[in-house]
């Protein structure tokens, strides 16, 4: 080597290969350890906001704030209480000022959210000038209704081809005679039938008419059978199957409801003033009587509701006693006036289920159940915008089947909310609209085992998000 080369050049390429070897260091291994520490904070929030979630049926009110906004206000004590008990258990030691428990907008104040944060020593970065990395966790979890799925209908009918005619799902869905018909939002088949063997939507009739608002379309697990009736959009067929939105619903707890009858109850003329309560062996109107329900859930246990032709039911607000056709809409306002007509019974005997049935003539307004106007024990939140719900069982088998739901009315119908009949046949016909099968405008949605739209009437089922039950929505969204 002569004296005039250069000298030294390993040297400083050791240097800044040492450099660089200290800075992968620094990134492997307390990246490493930041990662291990994200993913513990991860998993201890996502515990802890499930935590909470998970008192929020149980709270009272219900929700993640007392204050339901929009957007919902503080979390309630007790729900943060259930976080950082959480925490506590699952991460010991853990600061838990640090806990941050929020109810964020956009669920309906059913979401908890829990935000962590945590530092970690950085063992080589402290030769850049960083002694630590922040590292935090989010997470979300919901445990409520929310307004997230919008739908006009769903029939829960699988289709059973064994089962007598008549009860095979073949179809779930019929329009019988030369009803016109038109909704807002999605319907559901979940009839497998085939078209062969009558299709899961079918009709009888040669005027019949059923129309989609825009964008809202039928969708079938089976196949639709093409007639006289005119769908527009056409329905989707081989769909997959929508399960039941409302099967969540706890059942009233009637043993602890007063017993406002311990036999049918008959009103033969006149007028009644019925309260919220247990009504054993039903209800009947006839002969032109007049029922007025204060707000709250009637348990119809056994023998049905018969309301009888030229009679008249009105839900009306607690401070009324009772009201008339033209005054009902100012006698019971949206938010102090609503009731749920639970029926329910066994399949045979003298508790033995019977039919809730709406001759042709009456006059029924009612407004779905709002427990903002419930005074009573045994309002629930659980059954908001609830109309009219006949219990799930006995279930349908070949030899049984549940009594329909036969809502015929008058010129004076009126009713909003969601009629649920899991495991039931729900007709709307006849004179629906009134004498002559006029237009009947309804804001009102169907989860039942089938449905039957009859007669000459006119029907238009408006679409309310904010007007029916909401399913429930459980788990980690975030």
């Amino acid at each position: 080597m002569g004296r005039n080369e250069p000298r030294g050049q390993v040297l400083v390429i050791a240097a800044f290969a040492f450099a660089v070897i200290v800075m992968l260091l620094a990134l492997v291994f307390d990246g490493a350890q930041g990662l291990v520490t994200r993913r513990t904070l991860q998993n201890t929030s996502d515990a802890a906001a499930l935590a909470g979630a998970n008192i929020l049926q149980a709270v009272n009110p219900r929700g993640c704030s007392a204050s339901f906004g929009p957007p919902p206000g503080a979390p309630q004590a007790s729900v943060v209480a259930a976080v950082k008990a959480s925490v506590a258990s699952n991460l010991p030691g853990y600061d838990l000022s640090k806990v941050v428990v929020t109810c964020p907008p956009g669920w309906d104040n059913a979401e908890v959210r829990v935000q962590l944060t945590a530092s970690v020593p950085s063992f080589f970065g402290g030769i850049f000038g960083r002694d630590s990395l922040p590292v935090r966790s989010s997470s979300g979890a919901v445990n409520g209704q929310s307004s997230a799925s919008a739908y006009s209908v769903i029939e829960l009918d699988p289709s059973n081809l064994t089962w007598p005619n008549g009860r095979k799902g073949c179809p779930s869905f019929l329009l019988s005679g030369g009803p016109t018909a038109k909704f807002d939002s999605a319907i559901y088949l979940n009839s497998t039938c085939k078209a062969a063997n009558g299709g899961a939507l079918s009709t009888n009739g040669n005027a019949s008419n059923l129309t989609m608002s825009p964008g809202a379309q039928i969708r079938i697990v089976g196949e639709y059978k093409p007639a006289a009736l005119t769908i527009t959009p056409p329905p989707l067929n081989n769909q997959k199957a929508k399960p039941d939105p409302l099967a969540w619903l706890p059942d009233p707890v009637i043993s602890s409801m007063p017993v406002r009858s311990n036999a049918k109850l008959t009103q033969n003329g006149g007028t009644i003033l019925l309260q919220p309560g247990v009504y054993k062996g039903g209800i009947q109107l006839k002969s032109s009587a007049k029922a007025y329900l204060k707000p709250g859930i009637y348990v119809i246990n056994g023998g049905g509701l018969d309301l009888g032709a030229q009679t008249e039911v009105y839900s009306i607000n607690a401070s009324k006693t009772s009201t008339t056709a033209s005054n009902w809409a100012a006698d019971c306002t949206p938010s102090a006036c609503g009731v749920l007509i639970y029926n329910t019974g066994t399949a045979s005997g003298g508790t033995a289920m019977d039919q809730i049935k709406v001759a042709a003539g009456s006059v029924l307004k009612m407004r779905a159940y709002n427990p903002d106007a419930d005074t009573s024990a045994f309002k629930t939140e659980a059954y908001r915008n609830l109309l009219i719900w006949q219990t799930a069982a006995p279930v349908p088998t070949s030899t049984y089947e549940q009594p329909m739901l036969a809502l015929s009315g008058g010129g004076g119908v009126e009713m909003s909310g969601t009629v649920y009949a899991p495991s039931a046949k729900v007709q709307m016909g006849g004179g629906s609209g009134g004498s002559g099968g006029g237009p009947v405008d309804l804001t009102l949605q169907f989860v039942s085992w089938d449905l039957e739209l009859s007669g000459n009437s006119s029907f238009y089922f408006r679409y309310n998000a904010n007007a029916f039950t909401r399913p429930l929505d459980y788990g980690l969204i975030e």
